[in-house]
């Protein structure tokens, strides 16, 4: 029901998404990639957040942890959608090459620490989707940090 709920907000804002008939989410237009897994992210619907990853996707979590697979990557945001109170993302960049499609993304994270503190943080993501054969895109890449210059990020990102 809440990914029939999900779908009807999206077409009202002009995203175009569709629900397959064995109730996965599918992304229809490629350069609404980045604003479903924002959706998605902020209403803490794991679904949708995983149905949006091919089955064998790479992600690059913090940590430079690689996470491989979707059932890895269900695990991940798991735990994710315990801390992490919303997003924003803008797309910076997006490149279009026949089949592929790759982004690149800055974004905050608004997320709870394990003591309870509340921590804003900002980096810049590079993320790909692949058209599928039923004509849906999924991300295939997205590493957290892969357009960010770690250094500065660092720097920014230490506690004062």
């Amino acid at each position: 029901m809440k990914q029939i709920i999900f779908t009807a907000i999206l077409g009202f804002c002009g995203l175009t998404a569709t629900i397959s008939d064995a109730g996965n989410f599918k992304i229809t237009d490629p350069n609404q990639g980045h604003q479903i897994f924002t959706d998605a992210l902020n209403a803490k619907d794991l679904d949708i957040l995983v149905d949006i990853y091919a089955d064998d996707a790479v992600m690059v979590a913090p940590g430079n942890n690689v996470i491989r697979g979707k059932e890895n990557i269900r695990a991940f945001f798991v735990e994710t959608l315990k801390v992490v109170e919303s997003i924003t993302l803008d797309t910076v960049f997006r490149v279009n090459y026949k089949d592929t499609v790759v982004f690149r993304s800055n974004y905050t994270v608004v997320y709870k620490t394990e003591d309870g503190q509340t921590v804003t943080q900002a980096a810049s993501g590079i993320e790909v989707e692949r058209l599928q054969p039923d004509g849906t895109w999924l991300f295939i890449v997205d590493h957290h940090y892969g357009g960010t210059d770690l250094v500065k990020f660092m720097q920014m990102n230490q506690p004062q």
